[in-house]
């Protein structure tokens, strides 16, 4: 029988899994340094409130830092005239940044275990999600329209940035996975054309799952709402995993259609799980649901939600170990 780490690589890769491990449980996230605001004191807050190092102020969404995250602060922009981009956007000195032991500090204050967990680098805010974030979301949406020229350099340099931040993620973590993050849905649409997708980031993702499949790491990426018209791109480009593959999505077609060439992380009704008068059964009903439905040796399927409410997400740790031991066998 194989581990829970051994299950996780395997559904992660493609290959036999035993049984269908609970994600949280066995992937240990360690955030890339530099992308959410990191307090000065030594405490252990990726996600608090304050500047981060590229200038961005964020603001926490409540006393549990790892279930309610942070937003960008209302109203914040950090510069208008996007064809001037080169003159405020400071990529962070990662030379001179003390990241070796940023990650030991993390790696021991989430008591990772190279034996038994999957070991992840998290790198947030990618290429269109650091835009929004510096100029908002609207001009970043019109940015594609009004400055395509300054865009393309944009983005690019940002490549190159984030290419850097894989080397260095390898150099001192060695992680079995990069976990990226560039959200690129809505409910029912992507928040740009498939076409711009394709034009201004599709070429720079397939640079990413060069240079991680390179190290021989998995490239998850993490893009939350409707996605299902890139589907085929994300496979073509090197993708290994997607997640949260929120139901908005034809979660049963992507399955039949590509649950063997991309892991499918995800199909778990979240408005279920963390609804206001969520019960223990409803919860595991919920669960049980998904499970019965795309836990299937043939595919590419790990049971994923982004969880909200504390309470109800041991709720849902504690039956996904319990039934992914159960649901090959049923």
């Amino acid at each position: 029988m194989q581990t829970p780490r051994e299950a996780m690589l395997a559904l992660l890769k493609g290959e036999k899994a035993d049984f269908v491990p609970e994600p949280y449980t066995v992937i240990k996230d360690i955030v890339f340094p530099g992308e959410r605001f990191f307090p000065l004191d030594g405490s252990f807050d990726p996600y608090g409130t304050g500047p981060d190092a590229w200038g961005v102020m964020w603001t926490n969404q409540g006393p549990n830092p790892i279930v309610d995250g942070n937003t960008v602060a209302k109203d914040f922009i950090l510069f208008e005239d996007f064809d001037e981009w080169k003159d405020h956007v400071k990529f962070p000195p990662l030379d001179y940044m003390p990241l070796e032991q940023i990650f030991q500090g993390m790696w021991q204050g989430m008591h990772c275990d190279r034996e038994e967990n999957v070991i992840s680098c998290l790198i947030l805010s990618g290429q269109f999600e650091r835009l929004h974030h510096m100029i908002g979301f609207e001009n970043a949406l019109c940015t594609f329209y009004e400055y395509p020229d300054e865009l393309h350099e944009y983005m690019d340099a940002m490549c190159e940035y984030k290419l850097k931040c894989i080397d260095v993620a390898y150099k001192y973590l060695k992680p079995d996975m990069i976990h990226m993050h560039d959200d690129w849905g809505t409910n029912n649409n992507m928040f740009m054309s498939p076409e711009l997708w394709r034009e201004f980031i599709k070429p720079n993702e397939k640079r990413y799952a060069e240079r991680i499949h390179d190290y021989g790491m998995i490239y998850m990426h993490h893009s939350c709402g409707y996605n299902m018209q890139i589907v085929p791109d994300m496979i073509e480009v090197g993708i290994d995993a997607w997640n949260p593959v929120m139901v908005e999505n034809d979660v049963p077609e992507l399955l039949e259609k590509y649950g063997t060439q991309m892991t499918f992380a995800g199909g778990i009704n979240n408005r279920i799980i963390d609804a206001p008068d969520a019960t223990p059964e409803s919860i595991i009903g919920e669960i049980h649901r998904a499970m019965d439905a795309y836990c299937k040796p043939e595919y590419r399927y790990i049971p994923y939600y982004i969880p909200n409410v504390e309470k109800n997400w041991f709720i849902w740790m504690e039956e996904v170990n319990k039934y992914g031991r159960e649901i090959y066998n049923k």
